[in-house]
């Protein structure tokens, strides 16, 4: 296994488990302070192709996020087969475009041998943590700055819109993967929201002219273009088996979970998972769609607080059955242990 590489000061290499030369990150951190920028009065990264607000009301929608997607998974953090917790495994974990990094504090609780690396391109996790987290303020689409072959796992989850070169993303994966480690990736079907029938319990993938659909589903449609403009695709979740099976990854398996939007499943649990996800698109419906909408398809600000209302509308109406679908996609890298491809 290769070593990280050295610290740009005069010292020695650091030992493989100091991933990051603290000392070394905090001078660089007070020599170049982060700053943010402002844009509709909500905050933004400074770095980065980030599209959306990283301001507090974004990490509390965030965490909230966090909670759906686990729920939605019967309270798992992964479904990739890592070594069972009560063998408490040294693993090394990374977890690109961490976020509010609640999914990096909960698996460094339940895997506490492990090494849980959060990177993210704007410095907004807890500084109160499990000792083996760190974080590290990077863009995920510049070199990484870690060692080859280092990592056991790593996981990425809703980095829709934040990557051009999904080949170049991939090839970068698995450089930094152990042989025989997993990658594991989740998305929505993002753009492609459908309503359920409440008869036979049958989607309808909301086909039609997207001029004719609903402000809802119109909006995964105008979103889906605006992506595809900026040259960031959003509609990653279908694609993720084929991205892993073109990087090289074997025994690649998808998961694909139906999440209620609303409070319209008979279903109690479904029912509160539905009306958590509702809340979660309705709060973050302007921080989604303002950037997109005002820099990218060249809508003013006026013409796009009508339409994110018209849309937290049609969230709100349980007329509408919605539903969206998570893509939920792992596969292990060749060279180490396991099952075939």
């Amino acid at each position: 296994m290769a070593t990280p590489p050295a610290s740009t000061s005069p010292q020695a290499p650091a030992p493989v488990d100091n991933l990051v030369d603290i000392q070394q990150l905090e001078q660089d951190v007070a020599n170049h302070p982060y700053t943010f920028t402002f844009q509709h009065n909500r905050r933004y990264a400074s770095q980065g192709h980030y599209y959306m607000p990283n301001d507090p009301p974004e990490i509390h929608r965030l965490n909230d996020q966090h909670y759906i997607l686990t729920a939605t998974k019967a309270g798992a953090l992964h479904n990739a087969p890592l070594p069972p917790p009560a063998s408490n495994p040294a693993l090394k974990i990374l977890d690109v475009g961490c976020g509010s990094g609640i999914w990096c504090v909960q698996m460094a609780e339940l895997y506490p041998a492990a090494l849980v690396v959060g990177m993210d391109v704007s410095p907004i996790q807890p500084e109160a943590k499990p000792a083996r987290v760190q974080w590290v303020v990077h863009d995920m689409e510049l070199a990484w700055p870690f060692a080859g072959d280092y990592f056991d796992f790593i996981h990425l989850s809703l980095v829709h819109g934040c990557v051009a070169d999904w080949d170049a993303m991939m090839r970068k994966i698995v450089s930094h993967l152990t042989p025989g480690g997993y990658l594991e990736h989740q998305e929505f079907s993002l753009c492609r929201q459908y309503t359920v029938s409440p008869t036979t319990n049958a989607a309808d993938p909301m086909s039609a002219d997207p001029d004719a659909l609903p402000p809802v589903f119109r909006w995964g449609r105008l979103m889906e273009t605006a992506a595809l403009i900026r040259g960031r695709a959003l509609q990653l979740g279908p694609l993720l088996p084929t991205f892993q099976r073109a990087a090289g990854f074997l025994a690649v398996h998808e998961d694909i979970y139906r999440i209620p939007v609303g409070t319209w499943p008979a279903d109690p649990a479904q029912r509160l998972l539905g009306a958590r996800m509702m809340l979660s698109a309705v709060q973050g419906m302007e921080g989604f769609t303002t950037v997109m909408f005002t820099r990218v398809l060249g809508w003013s600000g006026e013409a796009t607080r009508g339409f994110v209302g018209e849309v937290r509308r049609d969230l709100r109406d349980d007329g509408l059955r919605k539903a969206v679908d998570l893509h939920v996609v792992f596969g292990r890298k060749g060279g180490g242990g396991g099952g075939g491809g």
